[in-house]
């Protein structure tokens, strides 16, 4: 992962902190410098918010910090963020291109951060006297990101980019590797591949991972709240693999001929070939087969959509699974009793294997209600899937959602026919999920947030304090909080809890981890806020 460097100080969510650079101007001139010079190595696309404190790089930076306690606690010293600042000058040393291979043996992983990269730490003067006085090397240490291990392993790493607090790793070779490490590694391009970073782990350790994450990012971000045990439990997937159903590989290309149809490498080398992906459906591997003989060694292209979907025969009623290749096809999908259509470009959750029982959860929640829903509300709707499968929650109740997105509010309507919803209690409209109660439409509805349960479901960026205002303003029975990113979940829930004053009208009853994922870092969180009694 990149960082691009900043002259501005970091932000703790409750402490910021001041780094002894920060008042010098010409060391602000030098970190602007290099600043400028990292953005052209950035990988992929990344949130522009840096001053949000749930940005990837300030949730690193605590990731950072905490393990730096832990280890000072084990060597019994006092390792601090300034012992593993890297200076202007280390950091220009090993920029791609120029820097020298620096490869160090007997590296021990000894964290892992929510990117699923180990952490280890070094001393800086094993590798960098030639690039630095005495006084910069002696007492000083890096910080090691690197991907593909896990705590206990014993690794040989190659140093390469590094930036304000931690330098990248390539792992060369494990030195202690152990039998149940290989037989977790089911696919060949594992140790190449930057889709999945977990694979080595057991699906036990991967679940557990993805309940500290959760545990991670309340501490961080909503410190106020109680945080137990089994906080952030996390449901496993029905599939640890062949559970995906949209896959977009990408094309590597020598001038105008197709050479590669893969993914990126780990490493950022460009792109891997790949035949088979271990986490995609079959008819996904089968239909990646096909386009490989259709694209491979023709005219260059830049990436392919594929999406899992279903052919039904109309008269019987009948259907099996097919792949479709292009981002306009039409997508059919069935979870319990509904149908959902969609073109390829909609977004659709990808592991349909674990939707019910995300369903089944909420629903549980919602029959613990002391009184009867009447309304959903379905903020960032999609294309109306959570509206349309808690439809049958009872025969007279209401649906209204709301969605930015133009094709999926088209197709969230076209899923309200034809799964023969009653048109004069399901509304989805196209609008701004953060005005949804200020809505002129919502406010015809005259839907009220005695009965109702609202359910959010927003991008990773998260939800915004205008949402949550009118949220509570609303005052609906029940809240359900969807989320792919549970750092912006947990900094939401505590703007929600400190809108509410010393007037506190929810509690946050429940929050529960899901396995969308398997074999990667990613989880999805859910939280339950009802009325406080």
């Amino acid at each position: 992962m990149l960082k691009r460097l900043r002259p501005y100080k970091f932000i703790r969510y409750e402490l910021a902190r001041a780094y002894r650079y920060s008042s010098s101007f010409p060391k602000i001139r030098q970190q602007q410098k290099v600043s400028s010079l990292l953005k052209y190595f950035k990988k992929t696309k990344r949130r522009s918010d840096l001053n949000d404190p749930t940005h990837p790089s300030n949730v690193l930076y605590l990731e950072i910090c905490d393990f730096l306690k832990s280890y000072s606690k084990q060597v019994n010293l006092n390792i601090t963020d300034q012992e593993v600042h890297n200076s202007y000058d280390i950091i220009k040393s090993f920029l791609p291109f120029q820097r020298k291979d620096h490869i160090i043996s007997n590296v021990k992983i000894s964290g892992i951060s929510h990117n699923g990269d180990g952490i280890a730490i070094i001393p800086k003067s094993i590798y960098a006297s030639e690039y630095l006085d005495s006084d910069s090397v002696l007492g000083k240490y890096t910080v090691l990101m690197v991907p593909k291990t896990i705590v206990g392993d014993k690794i040989k790493v190659l140093l390469k980019m590094h930036y304000e607090f931690y330098a990248e790793g390539e792992l060369i070779e494990i030195l202690n590797k152990s039998s149940s490490r290989e037989r977790n590694i089911l696919c060949e391009h594992f140790q190449e591949c930057n889709g999945c970073q977990l694979q080595m782990s057991s699906y036990s350790d991967q679940l557990i991972f993805k309940q500290n994450t959760i545990k991670k990012a309340f501490d961080y971000f909503h410190p106020s709240l109680k945080v137990e045990n089994d906080f952030g439990a996390v449901i496993p997937s029905p599939l640890q693999y062949s559970y995906r159903t949209k896959i977009t590989p990408h094309f590597e290309s020598n001038g105008d001929e197709c050479t590669k149809l893969g993914y990126k490498h780990v490493n950022n080398r460009g792109k891997i070939d790949v035949e088979h992906c271990s986490i995609a459906t079959i008819e996904l591997n089968d239909k990646l087969k096909e386009v490989r003989k259709k694209y491979m060694g023709n005219k260059s292209m830049r990436q392919l959509t594929l999406r899992q979907s279903l052919r039904i025969n109309k008269d019987t009623g009948e259907f099996h699974e097919i792949a479709l290749e292009g981002p306009k096809e039409v997508v059919t999908e069935k979870v319990e009793g509904f149908v959902y259509q969609f073109d390829s470009s909609c977004f659709f959750q990808n592991n349909n294997a674990i939707l019910p029982s995300v369903l089944d959860y909420i629903r549980f929640h919602i029959d613990q209600l002391n009184v009867p829903v009447k309304n959903v509300v379905d903020t960032y709707c999609g294309v109306g899937f959570f509206g349309i499968a808690l439809s049958n929650l009872s025969s007279d109740i209401n649906i209204f959602g709301i969605e930015i997105s133009e094709s999926s509010i088209k197709y969230a309507n076209h899923n309200s026919k034809i799964n023969g919803l009653d048109p004069d209690r399901t509304k989805f409209i196209l609008g701004d999920a953060s005005n949804i109660f200020n809505n002129e439409e919502f406010r015809r509805s005259n839907i009220k947030g005695d009965g109702s349960v609202v359910i959010i479901d927003p991008s990773r960026k998260g939800s915004d304090s205008t949402f949550l205002k009118q949220l509570l303003d609303f005052e609906p029975e029940m809240i359900v909080y969807i989320s792919c990113n549970v750092f912006t979940q947990a900094r939401d829930l505590s703007t929600f809890e400190n809108l509410q004053g010393d007037h506190k009208k929810y509690d946050i009853v429940d929050v529960k981890g899901f396995d969308f994922f398997p074999q990667t870092k990613h989880v999805e969180s859910v939280a339950i806020l009802k009325k406080c009694k």
